[in-house]
């Protein structure tokens, strides 16, 4: 078993690289190697620990991505040729983040218990934050703090306050961000709007989800009535005449549907014996 002071050390450490380097300093101990001969236990308890796992876990899907500056291409080698090459280190890669991720789950499932535990006003500035990326909100890892909100334990709350935000984005936005213009005004509630429909998309597959898992059959979001009260919103000069020309002609084919009923009717009195 690793020594805590080792580990303690090793994590303090790791802490102080820039991301370049975390990342490749991962990808070393992941393929094997070790440049400053740090035993691998002692190594694999700082990576998993709940100050670095999200960075290790961030690093990995980075290397995944940038696996060919890992492994460039070499004189004379085609592109299948080198795609050979980089298919195991992407492969060893992936197969080494289950400890990781389940690091990650654990903090995440800590910050739900602790999103779940305060009241309205608490969790609707600290989501608010979220949506903001304000770091000051909640000073943990970005991810961590994402997947404690979808949550099958809070994501309906965070949903229902998403509802609010989409119709009344001036609430939650920063008075300093807005009042500089109206086009940049306009620019920052369609960002912020943007922002929350991306969010509002997790939480509702994490609703569902835990209505699948009480038998419930999870009910599909009415994409067209949210658009309609985003259209009336923005526009409602324009939808109410959208509205009038719909129900106008609507009236109207009802109109032409039943004088075409009458003309049927008397053909076929004329015609009968």
């Amino acid at each position: 078993m690793a020594d805590a002071q080792d580990v303690d050390a090793e994590i303090e450490r790791m802490a102080s690289l820039d991301d370049d380097a975390f990342m490749h300093a991962v990808v070393d101990y992941i393929t094997g190697g070790s440049g400053r001969r740090i035993p691998r236990d002692v190594q694999a308890a700082a990576l998993a620990s709940p100050t670095l796992a999200t960075q290790t876990l961030d690093a990995l899907e980075s290397a995944i991505r940038q696996a060919k500056s890992f492994h460039p291409r070499l004189d004379g080698e085609s592109k299948r040729e080198q795609q050979a090459r980089i298919a195991p280190f992407r492969t060893s890669l992936q197969a080494a983040m289950p400890p990781f991720q389940d690091a990650v789950d654990d903090l995440a499932h800590k910050e739900a218990k602790y999103l779940a535990a305060l009241d309205d006003q608490a969790f609707e500035r600290r989501w608010t934050a979220h949506i903001l990326e304000d770091p000051t909100g909640a000073p943990i890892p970005p991810r961590v703090r994402a997947l404690g909100f979808r949550s099958p334990r809070v994501a309906a709350r965070a949903e229902a306050i998403c509802r609010l935000m989409m119709e009344e984005p001036t609430r939650f936005l920063p008075a300093s961000a807005l009042g500089k213009s109206q086009k940049a005004d306009d620019a920052r509630i369609a960002e912020f709007r943007q922002r929350v429909e991306s969010e509002a998309r997790y939480l509702r597959y994490a609703v569902q989800y835990a209505d699948a898992r009480h038998g419930r059959m999870p009910s599909e979001p009415n994409v067209r009535l949210q658009a309609l009260r985003l259209l009336g919103e923005a526009h409602p000069e324009e939808l109410s005449k959208l509205l009038h020309q719909v129900r106008d002609g609507r009236r109207a084919g009802r109109a032409e549907a039943r004088k075409d009923e009458r003309a049927v009717r008397r053909t076929s009195q004329r015609r009968a014996p």
